[in-house]
């Protein structure tokens, strides 16, 4: 990474309400191993109450923007609005990247001549002490492997494209509150583009700890799968869309998780349980007319 046609790279970081989550994501930019004159951050503050506030004591080029529509999608396209790089990096406020993020993600990305779009690795870091629901959520996360490879989508909590994909592409649907990152890359392979998966290109990211930002994640993610078929969303097929298991399937599964003990086991099973009650209590709100809330 030296000389001068090292490519300046646009990192668009949304956030509401998380003013701590992003001060960590930024002090991990700061060690990056990409050249730090060739980075810019920008925050994308989603409303948060009260407002995010970055003091850069870290030498970091950082641009604070205000987005007021409600949603992280809304809040990625106000990014890309300004931002300067011919490269576009995308993650979250509550995640941190490896050291080598940017640089392995980069070196992907100008391999494959602005006609792919990369999406890295994610990897959840348990807390010292995990709670029940932290090691539900350890077990069941998504894969971004599997993702990528199966489903044929990238988490926007590690997504890199170039500007000139990004604007052939078109922004995320902002109507989305859940599930822009599987519909904008459906659109991308639509046009043409191609999906790459780089597994040193690392972000990290914690689980939610407590059972109630569980019910919450669950909610918001079955509104999105909700809202991506009402809509026409669904790109590559309506089986991409669908819960990678049943009740059956994730009943067995996570009894069979042999790096669990036994009583782990029933309480990530119970925890599951409450989940899948959760999920189908607001896919019968939704049917009976109510929209999909921001949580």
């Amino acid at each position: 990474m030296s000389g001068k046609n090292i490519s300046l790279v646009s990192v668009i970081i949304p956030v509401f309400n998380d003013q701590a989550g992003l001060l960590k994501c930024i002090e991990a930019m700061s060690s990056q191993s990409y050249p730090p004159q060739s980075l810019e951050i920008i925050v994308v503050d989603n409303g948060s109450t009260p407002s995010i506030k970055v003091e850069n004591s870290l030498g970091l080029n950082i641009k604070v923007i205000r987005c007021e529509k409600p949603g992280s999608y809304a809040a990625r396209n106000a990014g890309s609005e300004v931002a300067s790089g011919d490269l576009f990096a995308f993650t979250d406020a509550d995640c941190w990247p490896a050291k080598d993020w940017l640089k392995s993600g980069v070196a992907t990305l100008e391999s494959h001549g602005g006609r792919a779009f990369v999406g890295g690795e994610v990897e959840i870091v348990e807390p010292p002490s995990p709670s029940v629901v932290a090691l539900y959520q350890r077990a069941t996360s998504f894969g971004q492997e599997s993702n990528i490879k199966e489903k044929k989508f990238t988490g926007t909590l590690n997504l890199f494209c170039t500007k000139e994909l990004f604007r052939s592409v078109g922004g995320f649907e902002d109507r989305l509150l859940s599930g822009g990152d599987r519909e904008w890359s459906w659109r991308a392979l639509k046009r043409g583009f191609s999906l790459v998966y780089e597994p040193t290109a690392v972000i990290y990211t914690e689980p939610r700890t407590t059972l109630r930002g569980a019910i919450l994640q669950a909610r918001r993610i079955t509104a999105g799968r909700r809202m991506l078929r009402e809509f026409g969303l669904a790109h590559v097929g309506s089986q991409n869309i669908a819960k990678k298991r049943s009740v059956w399937q994730s009943a067995v599964w996570l009894l069979c998780r042999k790096e669990l003990s036994t009583v782990e086991r029933v309480q990530i099973l119970s925890i599951a349980v409450v989940i899948r009650f959760a999920e189908s209590v607001e896919g019968l709100r939704l049917a009976l007319g109510a929209r999909a809330e921001r949580r």
